[in-house]
């Protein structure tokens, strides 16, 4: 059996009615927010200059390192003056050289330089030696 106090409570929840919300204030970024975000696009577009341009240079002197190999390439007795021997120069060397022999002895003979006048080379001083053990 339902009580009085049930009854009003019923009737005072039926009066209900839910009001409708007030709007969220807007909430505008600070000065200080603003200029950071101002400065972090300053910022990047500055790294991304500078990462256009060291990749620039870095495709140029490539080139010209490429096209530098290419007219060693005709050349054996350049390419080995100018490079380290690696494969490309090897490959190189064995489509132009007309011999086996002239192109083992290609690559590996010694890059000779030419000492000021009055020194000698230490190599060369101690191949003299004779040494016994």
């Amino acid at each position: 059996m339902p009580t009085l106090d049930d009854e009003r409570f019923e009737a005072y929840l039926k009066q209900f009615r839910p009001l409708v919300p007030e709007p969220l204030p807007a909430v505008e970024p600070s000065l200080r927010a603003r200029r950071a975000v101002a400065l972090g696009a300053w910022a990047a577009a500055a790294v991304a200059i500078l990462v256009l341009g060291a990749l620039t240079l870095h495709i140029r002197t490539n080139r010209a390192r490429i096209a530098e190999t290419a007219e060693n390439v005709g050349n054996p007795e350049r390419l080995q003056d100018s490079q380290p021997l690696t494969m490309r120069s090897a490959n190189a060397l064995m489509a132009k050289a007309p011999s086996f022999k002239v192109m083992v002895d290609g690559m590996f003979r010694s890059q000779v330089v030419p000492l000021p006048k009055g020194k000698r080379s230490a190599v060369a001083v101690l191949g003299k030696e004779k040494i016994k053990l």
